[in-house]
């Protein structure tokens, strides 16, 4: 069998969007796989039968990547066909055309279309359609100017693509740019009466939706602001019947990651607010619909809420909190695995899938439960009952069936201060106890995430090449409880321990690693850990630093999580504690380093910014330390897992070559 390659990946396909349908007899989802020619993704919807037990694509929803079922037999989605939209789209016009098809014959027609960026679609009840779009407040209203007037409209808008006016905070998110006077909004359509109505405020910017089984209310979390985001959001009723909008609960107190109708109130995933940062632990409320308080129905003491696994071979969204059958399904995160949930008020949740299953995202109905997921390879659709996670496709078996995995190997040690750590080791395919093979320690970004067993594309790319990867969920990581996560105001400290510690344990479990040629990589709070470990030790031989954080004070103000990341995180501001966060800085200590280190990073990283790398770089150049950056255009935080194809292929040469150089036998 051949080792995994590097570009192995344009070989997989990821699942994401799946829904069953009204009556649960059928699912659809969207397949997306890279494609190198065009250095995308080609999109499109598939559906499976009950009957059949099979899955197949659906005819004319090439390039289709978001829907809803209208009813059984019915499905609506987005799309561009004719050209002439698409040239309007391009040049700056407001257009989303909606298509309806039948599911049974196939049949397919324009449903709608509205003056709408991008815009997805719900049902609320027959003839009534809930739409989310991102809206921008900076820019005229041109739709609804007189035909001859747009292009002049559209062509005057465009002069002000070279340019960027900013007046709110924040005004850059990673993954979409500059977000000045942009807001998630939400709008009601009506089909019979073909009427477009904001059921948000131009100034509101929505988090999290959900409408009632019977169509009668929309609930929504968010906050409006015309300056100042705030993180803590309110919680608000519409009723579809009345046109009236009523607070169920103030912005400033709770910080919202979910929420859904459960009876006569919602059930909300949320934490009280305390000002100190984005990395709280969500547990499970209810807020009635009639009014009153939140109130507290489960606490997550040892599992995070969502799914925080790591992973490299995931694209798209999907759902991960959903009532049904008066339950709530959910994901949580624990030690090394993920599982689906199921909790209704006065009882515990109840876990619904072994460790070996990861999923992804999950749909119930009429007691049905589907999950996307893996099960110690690449994403599948897998159904969900007493006995587990059964899978019902193979669109990824032949993607791995000539390759040669090596299937992580787990393993736990105390720390120093009594943590139980967990871990992996990859040996390298092909191991030989009687060799010597050089190791990479790698560390996830977060903190608050955790490795599993899963399949990840990057790890056993180095293992077919001949590496050790192993790698930990040091404190800081998700899955293990509040005191465990909680490195805040002393990163650098206890984490870098474990990772030192971790390394150590790996060394004398397997002998055949070289301690003469270890590396250390790691992406994002990864990266910032791995900056952390060449400025405090000389025991590593090459390092990869990728999309990482290197001088805190910098950070501030220039990233989408700084202002609100940084005294949380980090324990104060560059005013109020500028030498909190300098000792917290690897940047701090630049000059101790003597390991060679390569730095990868975007342009369009907003999560950490690019000075982070640059400045490393810079640092070690002139300490004369061997060093290179690579920084890809077009590529935001998120480029390791879904960035351009072409990019992602280089990003993995440039690490492995770098490792290959100093690690590998000459």
């Amino acid at each position: 069998m051949q080792a995994v390659q590097c570009d192995d990946f344009l070989n997989y396909r990821f699942f994401s969007a799946l829904e069953l349908g009204p009556d649960g007899t059928s699912a659809v989802f969207c397949l997306s796989q890279a494609v190198k020619d065009t250095n995308g993704y080609d999109s499109g919807l598939w559906q499976y039968s009950w009957d059949s037990k099979k899955i197949a694509p659906i005819a004319g929803t090439e390039s289709v990547r978001s829907f809803c079922y209208l009813n059984s037999d019915r499905i609506l989605f987005p799309v561009i066909r004719d050209s002439r939209d698409r040239d309007y789209i391009g040049q700056g016009g407001y257009l989303t055309v909606f298509e309806e098809q039948n599911l049974k014959t196939q049949v397919r027609k324009e449903a709608f279309r509205v003056p709408l960026k991008g815009a997805a679609a719900r049902p609320v009840r027959p003839g009534l359609l809930l739409l989310s779009c991102v809206r921008d407040n900076a820019r005229p209203d041109i739709e609804a100017m007189p035909e001859e007037e747009r292009s002049a409209a559209l062509a005057k808008w465009r002069e002000e693509e070279d340019f960027e006016v900013c007046d709110e905070l924040p005004f850059l998110s990673d993954g979409r740019g500059f977000i000045n006077k942009k807001r998630h909004a939400l709008y009601l359509y009506d089909t019979e009466k073909e009427l477009l109505s904001e059921l948000t405020e131009r100034d509101f910017e929505t988090s999290f939706s959900a409408i009632s089984p019977d169509g009668r209310y929309i609930a929504f979390s968010g906050v409006q602001y015309n300056r100042y985001y705030v993180r803590p959001h309110g919680i608000y009723l519409y009723d579809t019947e009345s046109g009236t909008t009523r607070t169920l609960l103030t912005p400033g107190s709770y910080q919202i990651m979910g929420l859904d109708f459960l009876g006569d109130e919602l059930v909300v995933a949320a934490f009280p607010w305390n000002g100190e940062g984005p990395f709280p632990n969500h547990n499970l409320y209810t807020l009635p619909l009639a009014g009153g308080a939140m109130r507290l129905r489960h606490t997550h003491s040892r599992e995070d809420f969502g799914s925080k696994t790591c992973s490299d071979c995931r694209y798209g969204p999907g759902t991960t909190f959903q009532v049904s059958g008066g339950c709530l399904y959910y994901i949580t995160t624990c030690d090394t695995a993920a599982y689906l949930n199921r909790w209704s008020p006065g009882r515990q949740p109840e876990r619904l899938n072994e460790e070996s299953f990861l999923p992804d995202s999950l749909t119930v109905k009429n007691g049905i439960i589907l999950a996307t997921g893996a099960a110690g390879g690449l994403q599948e659709l897998f159904a969900i009952d007493s006995g587990g996670a059964h899978c019902l496709s193979r669109v990824n078996t032949e993607a791995l069936e000539d390759r040669a995995v090596s299937r992580p190997h787990k393993y736990q040690f105390r720390d120093s201060d009594g943590f139980l750590i967990s871990g992996f080791v990859i040996e390298p395919v092909g191991y030989d106890p009687a060799k010597t093979y050089p190791g990479i320690l790698e560390i996830h970004g977060g903190p608050r995430a955790a490795f599993t067993a899963g399949f990840f594309h990057e790890m056993q790319y180095l293992a077919g090449k001949g590496y050790f990867v192993f790698f930990c969920n040091p404190r800081g990581s998700a899955g293990n409880g509040e005191a465990f996560a909680d490195i805040r105001a002393c990163r650098g400290t206890a984490d870098y321990m474990d990772v030192m510690e971790w390394t150590d344990f790996v060394l004398n479990q397997y002998p055949a690693i070289d301690p003469e040629r270890l590396g250390v990589m790691g992406g994002s709070y990864g990266g910032y850990l791995t900056n952390w470990c060449i400025t405090h030790t000389r025991r590593f031989h090459a390092a990869v630093s990728m999309r990482s954080i290197s001088n805190i004070t910098g950070d501030y103000g220039a990233t989408d999580y700084g202002v609100w990341g940084t005294p949380g995180v980090y324990g104060g501001t560059p005013w109020s504690h500028e030498e909190r966060l300098r000792a917290q800085s690897p940047y701090t200590y630049a000059m101790n380093v003597t390991t060679p280190t390569l730095f990868l990073h975007s342009f369009e990283d907003f999560r950490c910014t690019l000075s982070g790398a640059m400045q490393m770089y810079a640092a070690l150049q002139i300490k004369g330390v061997p060093t290179r950056m690579c920084l890809f255009r077009h590529s935001s935080h998120e480029l390791s897992r879904s960035g351009a194809p072409r990019s992602r292929i280089r990003r993995l040469k440039e690490l492995s070559e770098w490792m290959d150089r100093y690690l590998m036998e000459k």
